[in-house]
């Protein structure tokens, strides 16, 4: 029976198994969600756009699209091997987590997609998740390809550049990220502004602040509770020029400005992660992976114009916690995992499942409910992950008696501490 677990075949059949469900789910009611694919396949096929593509996202996002559009050059085949490019990525981490032996993050990564569903697909976010979950993978064991994937992740989603904070410090793998994050980021810096520019290089940052309150986003939670109650008409959603169903109304500037001072402290606990790591010098892989997790769903709970897709970012650093993970931390990492999953799978139900309810003016009640507590159990998962992250980065580490004629540098120090 263990070798059968740690085969690869079982877990291969239930990828293929679980991926097939959801593509034949996919294809019998939710291929309108494709239609963004199409948007990218349009924009970058119009010659009059120039450098001024896709302006919302980064210049590498630009780049990658369109190495795709060279492998399918009509809409149809576009929409084909972006999904295919999507699936081998997906297929790749779930090879990755295998790799290091803890079948139970196979599985977790495996159920999360499953409950998620076909959207991975159809958005590119995949591309960044794998970024940030191969730099959790290779945290300690690989510091300098840590920093370079932390970077590359930034180039393509921006907000990636927040995780570099906790994972730099004054050790040698510390730096080694550091450096290789600053050598990576510079250059798709110059890279991009060199393809257009500084305005072009800017503009993802303007589209974004630019933008309203999205339906989906946490601080909207209050107005679109509002706006699902069949006795308000003071609340309405509507389509916007960004390309998304915001809300409108009474208190929408008011929820606008707090998603500002939500962003603002989550930047804060970060940087004091950073500040804390720097000061505590080398802390095992399983505390680092955890600091990840707390930052990125602090980015999803304060991000005005969150989208469904983006919650891809946060299963990826969730899954590596499991293969972290040791004595001290499972039972945290198993709870975060566990409602990870019930949040994917609530996910899938606001978008594409119950999202006619929830753009409809008035909104439907009970699609407004699942809405309502998908972003509860949101908040719940940041305030676990980053009050179990301050724990790990503040409790004192026990004494250990030295080890005689042996040399430890930091890496090794890590490896030790976390066993």
């Amino acid at each position: 029976m263990r070798a059968l677990w740690r085969s690869p075949w079982p877990w291969l059949l239930l990828w293929l198994a679980s991926r097939v469900w959801t593509w034949q789910d996919w294809s019998e009611h939710w291929t309108h969600i494709a239609n963004d694919v199409r948007y990218y396949f349009g924009n970058l096929s119009n010659p009059a756009l120039g450098d001024q593509r896709l302006v919302e996202y980064p210049v590498p996002v630009v780049w990658f699209l369109d190495i795709l559009r060279i492998l399918g050059p009509d809409q149809h085949s576009y929409l084909v091997v972006f999904a295919l490019a999507m699936a081998l990525l997906d297929l790749g981490l779930t090879y990755a987590l295998w790799r290091t032996g803890r079948m139970e993050a196979v599985a977790f990564w495996i159920a999360f997609v499953h409950c998620y569903g076909s959207l991975v697909w159809f958005r590119y976010d995949m591309v960044p998740a794998m970024a940030v979950a191969l730099a959790a993978l290779w945290v300690t064991r690989h510091p300098r390809r840590a920093g370079a994937m932390v970077a590359l992740g930034a180039s393509l989603k921006l907000w990636p550049a927040l995780l570099i904070l906790p994972l730099v410090g004054r050790h040698r793998p510390g730096m080694a990220r550091l450096q290789a994050f600053g050598v990576v980021g510079f250059t798709m810096a110059l890279l991009a502004f060199a393809g257009g520019g500084f305005r072009r290089l800017l503009s993802p940052l303007t589209w974004q602040d630019d933008r309203g309150l999205q339906i989906e986003a946490i601080p909207a939670t209050w107005l679109m509770w509002q706006h699902g109650q069949p006795e308000h008409f003071a609340w309405f959603v509507r389509f916007s020029q960004y390309n998304a169903f915001e809300i409108y109304g009474p208190g929408t500037e008011t929820w606008l400005a707090i998603a500002s001072a939500l962003m603002a402290l989550s930047v804060a606990i970060a940087v004091a992660m950073g500040v804390v790591v720097w000061r505590r010098g080398a802390l095992p892989a399983d505390v680092l992976t955890l600091c990840m997790v707390a930052v990125v769903a602090g980015m999803l709970v304060a991000n005005k114009t969150f989208s469904p897709q983006y919650l891809i970012w946060l299963g990826a650093p969730l899954a590596v916690l499991l293969v972290e993970s040791h004595r001290r931390m499972q039972w945290q990492a198993a709870v975060l995992g566990v409602v990870g999953l019930v949040v994917a799978a609530l996910t899938r139900q606001v978008y594409p499942v119950r999202y006619g309810g929830l753009i409809s003016n008035p909104g439907d009640t009970d699609d407004t409910v699942v809405l309502v507590v998908r972003n509860l159990l949101l908040v719940g998962l940041w305030l676990l992950s980053t009050t179990w992250a301050w724990y790990h980065l503040l409790r004192r580490p026990r004494a250990r008696r030295p080890i005689a004629h042996k040399h430890w540098d930091e890496a090794e120090v890590v490896a030790h501490t976390t066993h």
